[in-house]
């Protein structure tokens, strides 16, 4: 029961993302990384063996669509870049107007029960100081970094597990190194796109 309640909640989250334009997907991709009329590859941004020296994890392949690459790792996990050089002040509006909704959608459940609080605290806004990078940046759900740096954005996903062949154990990837690997490939990133 209380499984199926944060369930319906997560998609009731997804649905309410894909209505207010969340995350980098629709028309803000069209404009994802076009510089004069070419198209961009993320990829070229950061080289598999970047993020594998910041994750610890061997990349075992890349691929992309639009502006966001996918650095693919063991257990079928890994890094997402976005990068986008032209809207990045419309999406920082919409990371931080969809971490509202998601709160929001969170408060109308905490007093339901203990699925209801586990919801609520999972959408609540991260009033975590975000890193001093470019001209803002802001954590999200599951640890997503997003920054602005004057109308470019960058968004790292950092993995949620590591390779259980290279890491013993049960390979969770705490928070807080979640947020340092999503830090460095943020702060390499930007480095490389000035």
């Amino acid at each position: 029961m209380r499984r199926s309640t944060i369930g319906a909640a997560v998609a009731a989250a997804g649905l309410a993302l894909a209505g207010c334009g969340g995350g980098t997907t629709g028309s803000a991709t069209a404009e994802a990384g076009a510089s004069g009329g070419g198209t961009f590859d993320p990829c070229s941004v950061l080289s598999a063996a970047e993020i594998s020296e910041i994750t610890t994890d061997a990349v075992t392949r890349t691929n992309h669509d639009d502006a966001t690459c996918y650095y693919d790792s063991d257990p079928d996990d890994g890094v997402r870049l976005t990068v986008m050089k032209t809207g990045g002040r419309k999406q920082m509006e919409v990371v931080h107007r969809t971490a509202g909704v998601l709160s929001g959608m969170g408060n109308s459940v905490a007093d339901k029960g203990g699925a209801g609080a586990d919801a609520a605290n999972l959408l609540q806004k991260d009033k975590t100081a975000a890193p001093q990078l470019g001209d803002e940046a802001a954590w999200g759900l599951n640890t997503v970094l997003s920054v602005r740096k004057g109308d470019m954005f960058v968004e790292v996903t950092p993995p949620m597990m590591h390779d259980p062949k290279t890491h013993p154990g049960y390979p969770l990837v705490k928070t807080d190194e979640k947020r340092a690997i999503a830090q460095k490939i943020a702060e390499k990133a930007l480095a490389k796109l000035r």
